[in-house]
């Protein structure tokens, strides 16, 4: 009995490869794609001007409502190895306040330096801000970030008008030893 099964099973085994095979590879494609590695943009050489403004060199005509206005122009080297740059995009983040952030697109001033004036509303105190430049291509990757930094120093920094910074100064102030 066991003898009489094996032959049975090796035709059907045979069957099923010589109809079923043909079918299973016949629609595959046996030519390997091309391998592309896809890198993203990368960005270099952010300028940041002015890196810092203070407040006694405003006019007043650009000190509005407890904001100064203030123009800073930034701009960056971009570059996409493997495409076409699709957009530089720019955050400016207060280091206070992470959410009050400020974003954008920089246009292309002289490919492949990309760039513009940002007209910014900063309040009257002493605040660092952060500058975020990064580079999206046509492949929607996005590279490396460069970080720069903008000062606001308000024209009195004494911290004598009472501020919370004038209470911080006090907590935090060592000992005279006279």
């Amino acid at each position: 009995m066991v003898d009489s099964t094996l032959p049975i099973l090796g035709r059907l085994l045979g069957a099923v490869l010589i109809v079923g095979g043909p079918a299973l590879w016949g629609g595959c494609d046996t030519v390997p794609a091309p391998e592309r590695t896809q890198r993203g943009p990368s960005v270099a050489d952010l300028q940041v001007t002015p890196d810092s403004v203070h407040g006694s060199d405003l006019d007043d005509e650009q000190i509005v409502d407890s904001l100064a206005q203030v123009a800073v122009d930034v701009s960056a080297r971009v570059a996409d190895p493997d495409g076409t740059v699709e957009r530089v995009v720019f955050v400016f983040e207060p280091s206070s306040n992470p959410r009050r952030t400020i974003s954008g697109t920089l246009s292309a001033v002289e490919p492949p330096v990309y760039g513009g004036t940002l007209p910014l509303s900063v309040p009257l105190v002493d605040e660092v801000y952060t500058v975020r430049v990064f580079a999206v291509d046509d492949d929607s990757l996005s590279g490396n970030q460069v970080t720069g930094q903008f000062r606001f120093v308000p024209t009195d920094t004494s911290g004598a008008g009472g501020g919370e910074n004038a209470l911080r100064m006090q907590l935090h102030r060592r000992p005279d030893d006279s």
